[in-house]
């Protein structure tokens, strides 16, 4: 089975033409189009972009048929459910040359970008460890199961995923917080946070060798992600970095001192530090000021955008390697040339999910 192959929709699905659309018959002036199944969105060709912004399970999905179908994409982070499909997203952008931006807006962001420049010119002296706070996962108290919204196809918004009741915690905001759909705030804020970690550190193209740490879900709780974690990962060059479950924070710690920023806080000790300036001959990062209109002016240009699916993928790659070292239970080797984790056959099974018929992908590598 060929890569391109493996997340093809399977055709027992409805096929476009069955479709149906949430439109009255007759439309009134400047209302908006509304269809129950995306594809009808993607066959017309008066569209050229879309923003997808569903729950994580259907990212990769999505985000493939809207290349097929010629169309460029706003899709939002995390970017993939797994590694092997944010790998096989990014393969597709590669292959289509669609425009893709990977909705990780902190690349965008003044404060995040100075943090970054100051970093790759030895502002702070060689980098030894970061710190990547981003709060605690959910917690709820179980709660009885009910019937779906009459608004709400459940099964379609369930997709790939396992056939489960419908619950109110399941839905919406609160999808963050189940395996089947996310990977909770490790995945959430992880996405947000490893990018700028990653950025940083030069490791756009590649990622740390290990990761080693524990997670664990405070009960009772009807959640399923974990709500209190602490992972690190060592790079190549033995720098580390700790994914943890405190202060929303990014602090880089180097020879001559630290670093924190967030969104809207950039502090650094000394503090005097931020004030120098960059040497003329400076490494200097992709400008942007507006992750969408960059999207937007990138489908003009055809230029890649500040933050394409192999960055949005690469960045996502330490959230996902973290909750599966969580699972498992134990320090993990992680290849970041061939992606698979190094002798460990359990932990390569969680590269990616079994998916539901007839919702699941074509069975692949």
């Amino acid at each position: 089975m060929k890569m391109e192959d493996y997340y093809e929709i399977d055709r027992q699905l409805p096929s476009r033409n069955e479709g149906y659309s949430l439109m009255p018959a007759k439309q009134p002036e400047g209302a908006i189009d509304a269809y129950n199944d995306y594809r009808r969105i993607l066959d017309r060709k008066d569209i050229d972009a879309v923003i997808a912004a569903v729950p994580d399970h259907w990212h990769a999905k999505i985000y493939i048929d809207a290349m097929d179908a010629g169309k460029d994409v706003y899709g939002e982070k995390p970017i993939a459910l797994t590694i092997n499909q944010g790998r096989a997203i990014a393969r597709k952008q590669a292959e289509t040359g669609r425009v893709f931006q990977t909705g990780s807006q902190q690349r965008s962001d003044a404060l995040f970008r100075k943090a970054c420049e100051y970093i790759r010119n030895g502002m702070l002296g060689k980098i030894k460890h970061v710190d990547i706070g981003v709060g605690g996962s959910g917690r709820a108290d179980a709660i009885p199961d009910s019937p779906a919204p009459c608004e709400l196809d459940w099964d379609l918004w369930l997709g790939a995923a396992p056939k489960v009741p419908y619950n109110t915690q399941r839905c919406h905001y609160n999808f963050r917080w189940f395996f089947d759909y996310s990977g909770g705030q490790v995945t959430d804020w992880g996405a947000h946070h490893c990018d700028i970690t990653q950025w940083a550190l030069g490791m756009d193209e590649t990622g740390p060798r290990y990761v080693e740490g524990w997670g664990k879900t405070q009960q009772p709780n009807y959640y399923e992600t974990f709500t209190d974690f602490e992972f690190t990962f060592t790079y190549a060059n033995g720098i580390t970095a700790k994914l943890f479950s405190g202060e929303n924070m990014v602090t880089f710690h180097g020879e001559k001192g630290t670093l924190k920023v967030n969104r809207g806080f950039l502090e650094s000790n000394p503090k005097d530090l931020m004030d120098q300036p960059l040497p003329s001959d400076a490494v200097r990062l992709y400008v942007s000021d507006d992750h969408m209109q960059n999207w937007l002016d990138c489908i003009k240009t055809r230029k890649p955008t500040i933050c394409p699916a192999e960055v949005g993928h690469r960045s996502l790659t330490l959230p996902h390697i973290a909750n599966i070292c969580g699972k498992v239970g134990r320090k993990l080797e992680w290849d970041p040339v061939k992606e698979t984790f190094v002798n460990d056959n359990e932990a390569n099974q969680h590269l990616d999910r079994e998916a539901r018929a007839p919702y699941h992908y074509l069975a692949g590598v």
